[in-house]
């Protein structure tokens, strides 16, 4: 970025304020690199530096410590169903030598 100085002349003509940083077209380019993102409560368009929803008026939160949206359900899921296909193993297997101490009596 380069570093402008302000001119007397900027204060009041903005035609001659060619080499300010407070220029509209300058202000527009960087509104154009900035990056959005949605709103985590209202899902609206906003910028991704924000602190503050403009829209809601909600404070985000820090969108780096924010866990990922990733499948962790999955590994949970698959270790619940194996919890259950064991239980339902043992207790199958349990009732069945049971049975045989039963019918040895």
């Amino acid at each position: 970025m380069k570093n402008f100085q302000a001119t007397p002349d900027c204060y009041d003509d903005s035609d001659n304020c060619l080499n300010s940083d407070l220029t509209l077209p300058y202000q527009q380019d960087t509104l154009k690199n900035m990056n959005m993102q949605n709103c985590p409560y209202c899902k609206e368009k906003i910028y991704s530096n924000a602190l503050v929803c403009r829209y809601c008026k909600r404070d985000l939160p820090d969108m780096t410590t924010l866990p990922s949206q990733s499948n962790n359900w999955i590994p949970a899921l698959l270790a619940s169903a194996l919890i259950v296909t064991g239980t339902a193993f043992l207790a199958y297997e349990f009732f069945k030598e049971r049975q045989n101490w039963v019918d040895r009596e």
